[in-house]
Formats: structure tokens, sequence, C-alpha cells
């Protein structure tokens, strides 16, 4: 067989081979748990309660990919960073959803850089701007813990309070994450910069149905036209729930020695670090 016809699975087993064989070193492999557990993924899927994956460690075969600019541009950089380090090549880093991709993040920086993370944060009392570094090997999992209206779906129930409604929401993944960035940004473009609509873009891309009506149309104009403290306690409840890392961390002010409490911050340092 011709390089030319060689599968990703196969070359990446002849490039391991011959770091093992020539250079007497093999690419570490790490089992990330996954913060889902695999459950919210249909049972035909590779993820279907899969609860950790492996990964290789980062090489500078994935330093090109975060280089490359043709990803750059598609927004694409990280699914392909996360698909190049999967052991397993059955799975698609786009179904993932945010929360399981982001544990396989952190686990792929700290193989290839160390969990040592520097950033930068404005203290909340006197705006000075601090650095400290964040422990990537600290950072705990923020597990699911609500359940699926059904097993192997990625389906779950809120009753909204003001319009008691009852909403079923879903955890977006990748694929539909960038496709959402790239309508936004096709508005943007076509009513100017002024345009702004994530609360209700985050919403309509969230929403399964609404009462059992899964019109897309229909639940455009419900999210359009819901209750603010409906839509608040929603947003809220996607979010306090959704299954990732909890990215809390905090720092002292070195100017005033306010204790500050914050999210960590995700910047180019994350991949490309400088110290």
């Amino acid at each position: 067989m011709s390089n030319q016809e060689l599968s990703p699975d196969s070359d990446l087993g002849m490039r391991q081979n011959v770091m093992k064989e020539e250079f007497g070193w093999e690419v570490p492999v790490e089992s990330i748990p996954l913060p889902t557990r695999g459950a919210i993924y249909h049972p035909d899927s590779s993820l279907y309660n899969r609860e950790v994956l492996q990964i290789k460690a980062m090489t500078a075969r994935e330093e090109d990919i975060l280089a490359s600019p043709a990803f750059h541009k598609e927004g694409t950089s990280i699914s392909h960073l996360i698909q190049s380090c999967l052991i397993d090549k059955s799975i698609s880093s786009e179904d993932m959803i945010t929360g399981d991709r982001m544990a396989l993040m952190v686990g792929i920086r700290v193989t290839g850089y160390g969990p040592e993370y520097h950033a930068s944060a404005g203290c909340q009392s006197c705006d000075t701007r601090n650095d400290f570094v964040v422990d990537l090997s600290s950072l705990t999992i923020k597990r699911l813990e609500i359940s699926p209206v059904e097993p192997g779906t990625n389906k779950f129930e809120f009753n909204l309070p003001v319009t008691k409604k009852k909403v079923v929401f879903k955890y977006v993944t990748a694929r539909e994450e960038r496709e959402r960035k790239i309508s936004t940004e096709s508005m943007q473009r076509v009513m100017g910069s002024s345009f702004a609509n994530s609360v209700t873009s985050f919403l309509e891309n969230s929403i399964v149905s609404v009462s059992g009506i899964t019109d897309r149309l229909k639940i455009r104009h419900f999210v359009m036209n819901m209750p603010a403290y409906d839509s608040k306690s929603l947003r809220r409840f996607i979010i306090d729930n959704e299954p990732g890392m909890d990215m809390s961390c905090g720092f002292n002010c070195k100017k005033c020695g306010t204790r500050n409490d914050t999210k960590m911050p995700m910047t180019t340092e994350f991949f490309w670090p400088t110290k």
C-alpha cells in the first residue's frame, strides 16, 4: 500500500511504530472521563454510554492543525485537533456537545504543554490587571445530573414559570454551534454590526419543542415573544445543568488584596502558551 492510500488509522499506527521501534519512545495515551458519561447520545452512536475516551498526547502534528489558516477560517481548528487526538476514529468530534469537548480539550492541552495555564483578569474591586496561573489538572468535572426525557436522547424538560409551557431542550453539538455562528454572522452582514440576537439565537438552537410543538418557525415566534422571566429562567436552568468542566478559578489582587473568584478566561495562551 502506498503512502497516499494509507487511512488515518493506519497512518497513526505507522507513526507510533516508527517512534517506538526507531526512537524508543511512544506517544502517551490518556483516558479522559466524559461529563455526560455518554448518556445523551443515540444508541447507534459510538459515544453512547461511553464514560471515558482515549486520546493520544498532543504532538507537533497537532500544532500544525492549530496553525492552519484554512481551519481557522472555517472555525474548525478545535474539531480537527480533537479528531486528530481521538484514538477511536469512529467518533466525530463535531457530534459531541460542548461540555464533553471541553473535557477533551483540557486533557489534550495538559498532554501537550502541561497543566500550568497562565491567564490574566481585572480585579472586581479596583480593575487592576492581574496575572495568575491555573492548574488545569485540578479542574473538576461537572457531571450531567439531570435525566433526559428518554435514555439515549439529548432532550430535557423544563416548565416555564410564567406561561406554564413545557419546554424540551437540548445541549447543542459543535456542528450546531458552528452553524449558529455562521447564521448570526450572516445576519450581522445584512442588518449591520448593531444586530445582536445572542439570547434568542441561543434559545432557538436549544429548544426542541414547546408544549409538543416542534415546528421551527413557531418555536422562533414563541422565543421572540416569550416573557423575559421565562427566558431568563430557562437559560439559567440550561447553563446551570450543562455538563462539562468547572472552570472556576481565583486570585488575590496584587494591588488591593481583594479575593477574586472568576471563570477561567480562554485565550490563545491555552493552546499557544508563551511561558
